[in-house]
């Protein structure tokens, strides 16, 4: 953020190339950014309005420290999943200081990408001779934009400086602001996207709303997760969580964010071209390479197998060396035995056709085990034992086309359908103190991968439901991003990370419920202690 926020600032530059070709298919977000250097004498034109634009969206995976490889890893290695690379041991002892270059990475990464956010938000509005509803849905795309990256600052770091204009000469950092002010930017940016937004691959007056660019569904489906992130938390700072404490300041009650979330859910499960799979054969197959943005997803960080275009995301959660990923590191980030036998159910049929019950490396073969919770280990070439590996890898980022490790065309998926609908389960249960009325949006999830038994939340207590929700998110989510937020809202963290690592790896304080602003923000930054 030193960047954005002192007065060595001397110029802005937009992305050359267009990031966001998905599959390599000319027809996904095909607007190419041009070259420039004075940010002001380029908004001329619609094509000058939609290059900056691509240039907003290519900025979420630029950068080693957002969506195209740390980002990812840091948020998994601070749950309670099990472990990722060594580079992220702090974040799984809950040890992160102000200093760690992870965490000053992604922070200088997210705000990079606001910055080129707030260009688009701010010029757009005066360019000369653009179709009007092409000039309201760029900007609610980019609002969009700016509401996913000041959420994830506000969900890891707490209170952060919040800058909604372009940077002008001379400008000195900005204090922190509240957690309103900063929640009342998201709401409103995500607002103004729901309505300005356009459907999946919608064609107006000409112009295409190219598959991977955000629709009215995912601006939908991201604000019901926002009010749920802020009912939960509000929730249980108000129960004493001291970890949440900083949600004691918004001025609404838990009830109004979870009629808020109830409302955007609905809202976003109408949109047309959004779909659940319809059976267990048609899940199966939403989490391979080639499936991108299908019906199940709301919005995805575009992976391409272009030199250039793709993401470490198959590298990160794959084995290393089995032919399943692009080459070099891998297998960073694995499932710890505690967490599945702990915290989801893996008879699950999501779990179990998430993960990759088989693969090879150059000398060994590894067979997922009875207790599906690690491999067998045998040696290939004579099939001898060799012991056993404690550890589960998700089939859910398989990309076996991927050449390097960022060649990768394996998406991120930021919102599923599904979230949604736990989100809404959540929300009515909750809002009404009746587990029961969540029955119907668990169970259209467990329908569609044919389980035999549906959820009933009849008779069970408000914490018992949240534990059984919990359970449902963890076989649905896992390692998707989301487990991390979901231990802190819920104000559960320290309680399941001692259950996955122990009483000293495990033991998390309220301290811990947000990263430190890094060193390097507030060293350069006078208006942060």
């Amino acid at each position: 953020m030193k960047t954005l926020h002192t007065n060595k600032i001397t110029r802005i530059g937009l992305i050359l190339f267009l990031l966001f070709l998905v599959l390599g298919c000319e027809n996904y977000l095909e607007e190419r950014p041009l070259t420039q250097v004075d940010i002001d004498a380029f908004y001329q034109n619609e094509s000058d309005a939609l290059a900056g634009l691509t240039a907003a969206y290519a900025q979420l995976k630029r950068g080693n420290g957002y969506y195209r490889q740390q980002f990812l890893s840091n948020l998994y290695a601070a749950s309670d999943q099990g472990q990722s690379s060594f580079n992220h041991r702090d974040f799984r002892f809950g040890t992160i200081i102000n200093s760690h270059p992870l965490i000053e990475r992604s922070w200088l990464d997210i705000y990079a990408a606001i910055k080129d956010a707030n260009n688009v938000i701010s010029r757009v509005p005066g360019v000369p001779e653009i179709d009007e509803e092409l000039r309201l849905r760029i900007l609610g795309e980019a609002r969009f934009l700016r509401a996913l990256h000041y959420f994830n600052l506000v969900r890891c770091y707490g209170e952060v400086p919040l800058r909604t204009t372009p940077v002008k000469p001379g400008e000195v950092g900005l204090p922190k602001s509240s957690l309103e002010e900063i929640y009342n930017v998201i709401t409103e940016d995500l607002s103004f996207a729901a309505e300005h937004c356009w459907g999946f691959n919608e064609n107006r007056n000409g112009f295409t709303n190219d598959i991977g660019r955000v629709t009215k569904a995912s601006a939908h489906g991201l604000l019901t997760k926002v009010y749920v992130q802020m009912a939960s938390s509000l929730r249980t700072a108000i129960e004493g969580q001291a970890g949440n404490a900083i949600y004691l300041t918004l001025t609404q009650s838990p009830d109004f964010y979870y009629q808020k979330a109830i409302e955007q859910a609905d809202l976003c499960l109408q949109q047309p071209s959004y779909v659940l799979s319809s059976n267990l054969n048609e899940f199966r197959v939403i989490f391979d390479a080639d499936k991108g943005n299908n019906s199940e997803m709301l919005f995805d960080i575009q992976g391409a197998s272009i030199a250039g275009e793709g993401t470490a995301v198959s590298n990160l959660f794959s084995p290393r060396n089995s032919g399943l990923a692009g080459g070099g590191f891998g297998g960073v980030n694995r499932l710890q035995p505690q967490f599945i036998n702990e915290s989801i159910d893996k008879t699950d049929p999501r779990y179990i056709n998430t993960i990759i019950n088989f693969y090879q490396d150059e000398t060994r073969t590894y067979t997922l085990g009875p207790g599906l919770t690690g491999y067998i280990r045998t040696i290939t070439a004579t099939g001898a034992p060799n012991g056993n590996l404690s550890r589960v890898f998700t089939s859910k980022y398989i990309d076996t086309g991927a050449s390097t490790e960022y060649t990768s065309q394996q998406n991120w998926h930021v919102i599923r359908l599904a979230d949604v609908y736990l989100l809404r389960a959540e929300a009515l249960a909750e809002l009404n103190q009746n587990p029961a009325l969540a029955n119907p949006d668990i169970n259209i999830l467990r329908s569609r991968v044919e389980m035999a038994v549906m959820f009933d939340g009849a008779g069970l207590t408000m914490e018992e439901f949240r534990e059984a929700l919990l359970r449902e998110r963890g076989v649905e989510l896992f390692m998707e991003g989301h487990r991390f937020f979901d231990l802190t809202r819920m104000g559960i963290y320290d309680e399941y990370c001692r259950r996955t690592y122990g009483n000293n790896v495990g033991a998390r304080g309220a301290e811990d419920y947000t990263w430190p602003i890094p060193l390097i923000e507030s060293s350069a930054n006078e208006n942060i202690d």
